[in-house]
This record gives structure tokens, sequence and C-alpha cells, in this order.
């Protein structure tokens, strides 16, 4: 269950997985994400896990840092609380969903980007200022044993680990 201002998520790192909350109170998990003036994430009541066994946690604390250019995804079940201001309040273009397939270190994720207009992959990977992706509708499946997948209703992928990427 979410407290008022906090926003459950899972964090994914180099196999391992950290399920904690994310406090929202001045602004979103998105927001804090695609921020380039900060380099952490601090999440509370942490729980660590292997990502190819997420059942068994591996420890817990109550407070855990995140560094964002180690990051390669988080996942959120509620859309909202991944996007970004400016992708909550739109945009004067009208947003296609693409389908889009991603790699990543240890993971497969499948889901949908908001772009208006045609993709520019090149342009998506290489010249946009931000370091990360935003998908909605998620599904990453560990590469390693593909019955454990993980799903929300966003996902915010960091493009330095993204080795392929497919679009529908």
């Amino acid at each position: 269950m979410e407290k008022q201002g906090q926003i459950i998520a899972d964090f994914f790192a180099h196999g391992y997985r950290v399920s904690g909350n994310f406090s929202a109170r001045q602004r979103s998990l998105g927001d804090a994400i695609y921020d380039v003036t900060t380099s952490y994430l601090t999440v509370t009541e942490a729980y660590f896990s292997v990502v190819t066994n997420p059942a068994d946690i591996a420890s817990n604390y109550p407070s855990a840092t995140i560094v964002k250019k180690n990051l390669s995804f988080a996942i959120t079940s509620n859309t909202e609380d991944s996007l970004r201001r400016d992708q909550r309040y739109g945009s004067y273009l009208k947003l296609k969903p693409t389908g889009v397939f991603i790699t990543l270190p240890s993971f497969e994720i499948r889901g949908y980007l908001r772009i208006p207009g045609r993709i520019d992959v090149l342009m998506l990977l290489g010249t946009q200022t931000e370091d990360f992706l935003t998908l909605i509708d998620p599904v990453a499946r560990c590469s390693y044993k593909p019955e454990i997948s993980y799903q929300g209703g966003a996902a915010i992928i960091n493009k330095r680990h993204i080795s392929f990427l497919g679009l529908e």
C-alpha cells in the first residue's frame, strides 16, 4: 500500500533489484531521475534481491542510495509516478504510442514510447539531452530466466545501458 507522498518502485542495476519507497512530496520519480543536476536517488524501506531470484530478499535497509548513471531502469505500477512534469501535462502535438523492444544488461523490455510524429532512433538515442527514456506499459523479462518478468504502468530506462532498440 502506498503512503501519502511516497512512490513504490523497483530499481534495477547490475543484476540486482531494489524495491523501495521514493518520497514524491516535492517532485515525481520521473522528474527526479531525469534531473541532470543530481546524481543520486534515495529510497526508504529498501529491499535488495538478485533479479534471477526475486522472492529471496538478500538484505533490507531503512534507506538506500541509488547512483543514477548505474541504474538500468526503474518500474512503477502507476504511470503518472514515472512521468516528468512536461510529460504529464501534455503537448500541443498528438502523442502516438509506438511499440518498442529494448535490450539492457540482464533484461529485455517491451513497451510503448509516446512521441509526437515519427520516431528517429538516432536522434532519440544520440542527440537528445536526456539520459533516460520513459516507456508506458512495460514488461521486463530477465534474459537468463525468461520465466521471471516485471511489469508496471511505466518504466524509466537509462539510454546509456541500451544495447539494442527495435521499433514496431
